[in-house]
């Protein structure tokens, strides 16, 4: 993995983050405001449109995590994020991607530590979300 350092990897296929995904994260976390849940309300906003709660687009980058990269590791074990950013609104219903980019690896008997940039993406030209995060992968 060492060798990667700097590599950036793009997940494919990407994410259709619909409602029904907004709705059910709403009701498993209270993240419910109506920003998020309520499509009419949401059209009358400034942003003229529901968007999804930050916190679910950083979830989703597990899954687009394993499109993008291919590990060969027994297990991996999520060790922390460093920084996590939402720059621009991510909107219900439109698609999100991920670049993975591999800033650092250290080995650690047994196991290696990588720090990873998401980058995550969507219609618009500013990202939705940018994470730096620690993942362990045990040999």
């Amino acid at each position: 993995m060492a060798r990667h350092v700097g590599a950036i990897f793009v997940a494919e296929p990407v994410l259709v983050v619909g409602p029904d995904l907004v709705r059910g994260f709403a009701t498993m976390t209270g993240a419910d405001h109506w920003m998020h849940v309520d499509q009419e309300r949401a059209r009358a906003s400034p942003l003229g449109r529901a968007t999804v709660q930050g916190l679910l687009t950083l979830s989703l980058g597990a899954e687009l995590e394993r499109r993008a990269l291919a590990v060969r590791a027994s297990d991996a074990v999520f060790y922390g994020f460093d920084r996590v950013r939402f720059p621009a609104p991510m909107f219900v219903s439109d698609p999100l991607g991920l670049r993975v980019e591999i800033l650092a690896v250290e080995e650690l008997g047994g196991a290696v530590q990588a720090r990873l940039r998401h980058t995550f993406t969507s219609v618009g030209p500013r990202p939705v979300c940018v994470s730096e995060q620690n993942i362990r992968y045990i040999h």
